[in-house]
C-alpha cells in the first residue's frame, strides 16, 4: 500500500513539474485567434487574467491557515488597504443601487405570466441578493413578492405553466418549470417559510416522474399523451437548451436537501447514454440535440437535425460529463470529453487559415452594413457532418456546407445537405466559402444564403470544457473536485485573506473607473431586473474586433458601446468594500461549492463574484459532489 502511495504521489509530481514547464499558449496577432488549444498545449501561464477568464473562464480561490508571523502582516496590509478605501464612489454606487432597486419594487408585475415570466424571476433573484448583501427587509420583502406571484401560478403536480398550455404539459427546455424551483429554494432559504421549499419538492417530483428510462429528460411531457403542437421530443432525452442538464441540477440539489436516494437513481445512466449517443465516426466524437430513447438522434426545429453540433459539448454532454466525472471519477467520461474537445479543435485549426478569416470578416462588414451585426469565429459551425468531411450552417433541415460537396457527401448525406441546384428556398446559386470569399473582394455583397454565421458561433464558450480539462490534466479527479468545491464558511485565516482581496479589487483603476460610470452605463441605465440578471451569463466575453465584441457571448461584458454596461461593477465594487471593511461576515462571505452551475454555467463565475452562483448557494454544500451514484 505505501508503495502504491508512493507511485501516486510520484505521478501527480511529474504531472505537475510537466504543467509547469508547459509552453505558453502562442497568440497569433495577425488573425487574432491561439494557434494550438489542444489539450496537449492548454496552459494557462503567462496569460492575463483577461485572457484566462476568456479561456477557461472564472476563478476558484482557495485561503489556506496562516502562521502568527503571516497573520500579523496580513492584518497590517489590510489596515493600510482600508485607510485608501474609496467611500465616496462606494456611497454614490450603493445609492444608485438602492434607487434602481427601489424603482423596480415598484415597477413589479402584478402576475407571473407572459413575457412577464421572465421578469419576475429575475426580479426574485436580485431582490433576494440584494437583502442579503444590504440587510434591508424591504428587498426581501420584494423578493417574497416576487416568489409567491410564481408560487401562485404553479400547478398542483408541481410543475409551471407553459403559456399557451393547459395544466396537461410540462415544459422542460428553457426553464419554464426549472427556474422557479431556484427561486422557491432562494425564498426558503430566507425566510424558513416551508412552504417554498415543499414548492420546490413538488417540482422536483413531477420532474422525477418524467425522467426517460435511460437518466435523461425530454424537451416536454404530456400527462395525457395529446401534442403539444410544439417541436421537442417527449419520449426521447434532450440535451437542446438545459433539456437534461437543467433537471440533472435539480435531482443533485434535492438529494443533499433530503439525502434521499430516488433522485440521483437513474442519473448514472446518463454516462452510457452520452457514450451511445455519440455518432461521429473514427476521430468525430459528438452529438445531436434530440434523441430517441434508443439514443438514436431525432430533429425539432429547422435547425436541429440529425448531425454533430458543438453547442451541444458546451450546452449539454461537456456538463454532463464533467458532473460524472466528478461524482465516479470514471476516467471514460473524461476521455470521451477529450475526444469531442479534440475534433472540436481539429476544425478550428483548419479554420484559421488566413484566406478564410478574412473572408468570414468582410461578410461580417457586410452584414454589419446590411443592419444585422453578425461574426463567425473559427471550429462554431451550426454542425458538421458525422465523418467529418464538411462543415456549415443548419436552416430548413439541411446544411449548408462551407466547403464543396462531393458525389460521395451526397450519396451519404444527401438528405440532410443543401444542393443550391436542386432545393428550394435560396436565392441563386449559393457556392461555397472560398466562392464566398471571391465575390467579396471583387466588391460583391455577402450571400444572402448564408444567412451570416451559425447559431453556435453566436452564443457558445468552451471556457467550462476548456477549464476542466486544465484542471484535470494538472492535478486529475482530486484537482477538477478542488476547483468545483468552496468553504461553505470561512476560518479567521481566510476570512482576513478574503477581506484583502477584495479591498485590492476596490482599489484597482480600471475597477474604480468602471464603477464611476462615465458614459452613463451604470445600474440606473438598465431597465429591467432581466435585463441585468441576464449579463451574468453571458459574462466573460470573446475577443474584440475593432473594440466590439464580435457575438453576444460575452456582449454584457463589454463596458462601452452600444452593448456596454457597467452595472456589475457598481455592484461589485459596493460588495468589496463591505467585504473588506467587514460588513460582510465569514459565512456570508463564503457560500460553498460551484456545484452544478446555472447561472453561468459555460464559463464559470469567480467565487468572489458579487451574484455567484446563487442557485447552488441557495443549499451551500462544500462538495456538492459527494454523492452515491449507482455503479452502471
Amino acid at each position: 500500500m505505501k508503495d502504491i502511495r508512493l507511485i501516486v504521489t510520484t505521478l501527480f509530481a511529474f504531472a505537475a513539474a510537466s504543467t509547469h514547464a508547459a509552453k505558453p499558449l502562442m497568440f497569433d496577432a495577425k488573425i487574432g485567434y491561439y494557434k494550438d488549444l489542444s489539450y496537449e498545449a492548454l496552459t494557462d501561464k503567462g496569460l492575463s487574467a483577461a485572457e484566462r477568464a476568456r479561456l477557461f473562464g472564472g476563478e476558484t480561490v482557495h485561503y489556506g491557515a496562516l502562521t502568527a508571523k503571516q497573520r500579523a502582516a496580513k492584518e497590517k496590509e489590510l489596515a493600510g488597504l482600508l485607510a485608501k478605501l474609496n467611500h465616496d464612489l462606494t456611497k454614490k454606487c450603493e445609492a444608485d443601487i438602492r434607487k434602481w432597486l427601489d424603482n423596480q419594487a415598484q415597477a413589479l408585475p402584478a402576475a407571473y405570466g407572459g413575457r412577464d415570466l421572465f421578469h419576475v424571476r429575475a426580479a426574485a433573484g436580485i431582490f433576494f441578493r440584494a437583502y442579503e448583501i444590504f440587510g434591508d427587509k424591504k428587498f426581501l420583502e420584494a423578493g417574497q413578492r416576487a416568489a409567491d406571484l410564481i408560487l401562485k401560478t404553479q400547478w398542483p403536480k408541481g410543475h409551471w405553466p407553459w403559456p399557451g398550455k393547459g395544466e396537461n404539459f410540462v415544459r422542460v427546455q428553457d426553464g419554464y418549470t426549472t427556474e422557479p424551483f431556484w427561486i422557491m429554494l432562494y425564498a426558503h432559504k430566507l425566510t424558513g417559510d416551508k412552504k417554498y421549499f415543499e414548492s420546490a419538492r413538488r417540482c422536483a417530483d413531477v420532474l422525477l416522474s418524467i425522467q426517460r428510462p435511460a437518466g435523461g429528460w425530454p424537451d416536454q411531457w404530456s400527462f395525457d399523451g395529446r401534442a403539444s403542437g410544439n417541436t421537442g421530443v417527449r419520449h426521447g432525452i434532450s440535451f437542446n437548451d438545459n433539456g437534461t442538464n437543467a433537471p440533472f441540477r435539480i435531482m443533485l440539489m434535492m438529494y443533499h436537501l433530503t439525502g434521499d436516494k430516488k433522485y440521483i437513481a437513474r442519473l448514472s445512466k446518463l454516462g452510457n447514454f452520452i457514450k451511445r449517443a455519440n455518432f461521429g465516426e473514427g476521430k468525430v466524437v459528438g452529438w445531436a440535440e434530440q434523441y430517441h430513447d434508443n439514443a438514436k438522434p431525432t430533429r425539432a426545429r429547422g435547425y436541429e437535425i440529425e448531425l454533430l453540433y458543438p453547442r451541444t459539448l458546451t450546452r449539454g454532454t461537456g456538463p454532463l460529463l464533467i458532473w460524472l466525472y466528478l461524482m465516479t471519477g470514471d476516467e471514460a467520461h473524461m476521455n470521451l470529453m477529450k475526444k469531442a474537445y479534440a475534433w472540436h479543435e481539429h476544425v478550428r485549426k483548419l479554420e484559421l487559415d488566413p484566406a478564410r478569416i478574412d473572408t468570414w470578416d468582410r461578410m461580417a462588414d457586410s452584414w454589419t452594413n446590411a443592419g444585422r451585426r453578425m461574426h463567425y469565429r473559427p471550429g462554431w459551425p451550426d454542425a458538421w457532418l458525422p465523418d467529418g468531411s464538411n462543415w456549415g450552417r443548419v436552416t430548413a433541415f439541411k446544411m449548408i456546407a462551407w466547403n464543396p460537396v462531393s458525389l460521395d457527401m451526397k450519396k451519404k448525406y444527401g438528405g440532410l445537405v443543401h444542393r443550391s441546384e436542386s432545393d428550394g428556398g435560396f436565392p441563386g446559386n449559393c457556392g461555397y466559402l472560398k466562392r464566398w470569399g471571391e465575390d467579396l473582394r471583387a466588391g460583391g455583397k455577402h450571400p444572402e444564403c448564408s444567412l451570416g454565421f451559425s447559431h453556435a458561433s453566436r452564443g457558445n464558450s468552451l471556457a467550462q470544457v476548456r477549464r476542466a480539462l486544465l484542471e484535470h490534466k494538472r492535478g486529475g479527479h482530486q484537482g477538477l473536485l478542488k476547483f468545483y468545491s468552496h468553504p461553505t464558511k470561512f476560518t479567521a485565516d481566510q476570512y482576513l485573506q478574503a477581506r484583502i482581496a477584495a479591498a485590492k479589487r476596490a482599489l484597482d483603476a480600471q475597477n474604480q473607473k468602471l464603477a464611476a460610470d462615465p458614459e452613463n452605463k451604470g445600474i440606473l441605465a438598465i431597465t429591467d431586473p432581466y435585463s441585468l440578471l441576464a449579463q451574468k451569463g453571458r459574462w466573460h466575453g470573446g475577443t474584440l474586433r475593432r473594440g466590439e465584441r464580435i457575438t453576444k457571448w460575452g456582449a454584457s461584458y463589454s463596458t462601452t458601446g452600444q452593448y456596454g454596461s457597467v452595472a456589475w461593477h457598481q455592484w461589485q465594487l459596493v460588495y468589496d468594500t463591505l467585504l473588506a471593511t467587514g460588513k460582510i461576515d465569514a459565512a456570508s462571505a463564503a457560500r460553498g461549492s460551484r456545484g452544478v452551475e446555472h447561472v453561468a454555467s459555460m464559463n464559470h463565475l469567480d467565487s468572489w463574484d458579487v451574484l455567484g452562483e446563487w442557485g447552488t448557494a441557495t443549499n451551500e454544500v462544500e462538495n456538492f459532489f459527494k454523492v452515491p451514484l449507482p455503479k452502471e
